[in-house]
């Protein structure tokens, strides 16, 4: 209910108002969210080492500007009308999926925690008149769930969650539907492989290069992009190309590093629209936050004492 309430007085603020407003909540959130910006300091140290200390901390910031932008956009984005939603995001390349998206056997588009992926792809079934089917994982605070479990299923989308989905989303494939995949968070060893991201050996979901090669369909990337003017760009590449082998596992595997190279590359160039807050590299270098480790080592304990 308090949600929903604030949803609602945000959704009467004007977009350059809803901007200014979410970037004063970024900034305090810098300096009072002690544990993401922690994460988010790690993590670019980590991935740009030739960066000073000032550099890093003027980029977190930037960073918490942003989602704190962000978290405003998606709570007003039920209460936008279609038109003003086409209005605030724009489309480059939509040949590119339309083309996909005639497949008569579906098509896989992909994207990443960049930019505001939750408009980029409202906006899409709102520009097509044509639904995507997105998978997301479930979010242990029950009110946020239902609110962008809502929020996701505008247009006509549907949201299928992530455990037990692969049958799902091959029958939906076969039926010619659209499945849209974030690719960029970790995930457990047993349902990943290992990629180089950044230069950093990780994990990575294969899902999108599974589907993509089992089911014989186009794979298609969409980043969503906020521009200078405040407005975003959702920017649509061509399908990925790829030339399949005597091996699937090894194609798997290629596929998806191949994909994480195309995600890396747009982080590259927009690196504060990024969600730098979890920490993307525990499983292979749990070293990196010294927190992670410790909480490991007393569950290991506890674990031990209990058996």
């Amino acid at each position: 209910m308090r949600l929903r309430i604030l949803a609602g007085c945000i959704g009467r603020i004007s977009h350059t108002r809803l901007a200014t407003l979410g970037n004063g909540i970024g900034r305090i959130a810098y300096i009072l969210d002690i544990r993401h910006r922690r994460i988010v300091l790690q993590n670019l140290a980590f991935i740009y080492p030739q960066w000073d200390s000032s550099q890093t901390r003027r980029m977190a910031r930037r960073i918490f500007q942003h989602f704190g932008i962000v978290l405003l956009e998606i709570l007003q984005a039920p209460f936008l009308e279609p038109a003003s939603l086409l209005e605030r995001v724009r489309v480059e390349g939509l040949e590119h999926l339309s083309e996909a998206m005639n497949n008569p056997h579906g098509c896989i588009v992909f994207s990443a925690h960049l930019g505001n992926w939750e408009l980029g792809f409202l906006s899409f079934s709102a520009r097509i008149n044509r639904s995507l089917m997105t998978v997301a994982k479930p979010i242990k605070l029950k009110a946020a769930h239902a609110w962008l479990t809502a929020l996701r299923s505008g247009f006509g989308n549907r949201v299928v969650f992530k455990d037990g989905a692969l049958p799902f989303m091959i029958r939906s494939l076969r039926e010619g539907q659209t499945i849209a995949i974030l690719i960029d968070q970790g995930v457990r060893r047993k349902e990943a492989v290992e990629v180089s991201f950044f230069g950093k050996h990780t994990m990575a979901t294969p899902a999108a290069a599974l589907l993509g090669l089992r089911c014989r369909v186009p794979v298609v990337p969409i980043f969503c992009v906020r521009e200078d003017d405040g407005h975003y760009t959702v920017k649509v590449h061509p399908a990925v190309a790829f030339e399949r082998s005597a091996s699937l596992r090894g194609d798997i595997v290629a596929f998806t590093q191949k994909l994480i190279h195309i995600l890396e590359d747009v982080i590259r160039d927009y690196p504060e629209q990024w969600f730098w807050f979890h920490k993307r590299w525990k499983r292979t270098y749990p070293e990196l936050y010294p927190e992670y480790r410790e909480l490991r080592r007393k569950r290991r304990l506890r674990k031990g004492l209990s058996e």
